[in-house]
């Protein structure tokens, strides 16, 4: 009998059509990597009299899963989609494809449940009904790198993979193809000029899935309330300190985090692009890179009552479909 080894350990993940009925799961992620992992939550039980616990009852059993890799111009419609909803792409040209995703402040973001399998040739399991439930994108010129995580049902075990999944080929997003731009207002966006001493922006929405157990049923994934930050380190020159006038009147500060990649047809290029307003709520300790003296900034995501949304995320690529 071969050993277990950790290098073969395949994960394959499928969309599901009804949340928590597993599907084959065949497509293969080349970019990221989702780590499934069994969850217990037990009680164990000591009588009066004893040293000892008698009993210990098993009171719930889910699975999580540790996302992590890096930023594709096409992988990330999996992730977007689960945590998100899946919004129908746009054609523009022949072969270029739009995506537009953003979330109902005020209403359920109906987002794609996947079955997810692990194991090998030998032996594997696998868990339905998985929503990613969080994603961090962390961009600097050093690297650009996505980590989350995802809940599902119980593992099933003494399952056999699905045979022959097909992956994307991956389209990296590269930290010499990003641009930073902030503005006062949304409008600007657009036009506004980059800045040229930004190091580093975090953005992440986390905490947006969990799980609810019923009695006599599997858990099932429901939104809870969520975080929407970001964290940006500026030089303090005097755009990254005039940053403290904005925090103390409690202003709204706009961000266009934008990647564009190669050319996919006529004047159309792979991109992905973070719109989002924030309120600064945390300034963080001075700190030095590299030579340079930098402040950095917590903000919170806000929901913006005129633009009717908090956030909205544009992926441009040669995927017509996932």
């Amino acid at each position: 009998m071969s050993e277990k080894a950790s290098i073969f350990q395949t994960v394959q993940v499928g969309i599901e059509t009804t949340p928590g009925t597993a599907v084959d799961a065949d497509k293969k992620l080349l970019a990221c990597s989702i780590v499934p992992s069994v969850k217990v939550e037990a009680e164990p039980f000591r009588a009066a009299g004893n040293k000892y616990s008698s009993l210990v009852s098993l009171n719930k059993e889910w699975t999580e899963a540790k996302l992590e890799g890096r930023l594709t111009y096409n992988e990330i419609l999996y992730l977007l989609s689960s945590l998100l909803s899946e919004p129908t792409p746009t054609l523009q040209g022949t072969k270029t494809y739009t995506w537009v995703f953003s979330s109902d402040t005020g209403g359920e973001d109906a987002g794609n449940s996947l079955t997810v399998e692990q194991g090998d040739a030998t032996t594997a399991w696998r868990s339905a009904g998985v929503r990613v439930a969080g994603l961090k994108f962390s961009f600097s010129r050093n690297e650009i790198t996505i980590d989350g995580d995802a809940v599902g049902e119980p593992l099933e075990t003494g399952i056999t993979l699905t045979a022959s999944p097909t992956s994307m080929t991956p389209r990296v997003v590269l930290p010499t193809q990003l641009s930073l731009v902030m503005e006062d207002k949304q409008a600007n966006l657009a036009t506004g000029t980059p800045i040229t001493r930004g190091f580093s922006l975090e953005w992440s929405l986390l905490n947006k899935i969990g799980l609810v157990w019923p009695i006599g049923g599997d858990p099932f994934t429901v939104e809870t309330e969520p975080t929407l930050e970001a964290v940006l380190k500026l030089a303090t020159d005097t755009v990254g300190m005039g940053l403290l006038a904005k925090m103390r009147t409690g202003s709204t500060k706009w961000f266009r985090l934008k990647a564009v990649g190669e050319t996919i047809e006529s004047t159309y290029k792979y991109t992905f692009q973070i719109d989002f307003p924030g309120i600064i709520s945390d300034v963080g300790d001075f700190s030095d890179e590299d030579g340079v003296y930098l402040i950095e900034y917590t903000l919170t995501g806000v929901h913006d009552a005129t633009w009717a949304k908090a956030f909205e995320i544009t992926v441009i690529n040669d995927t017509s479909a996932i």
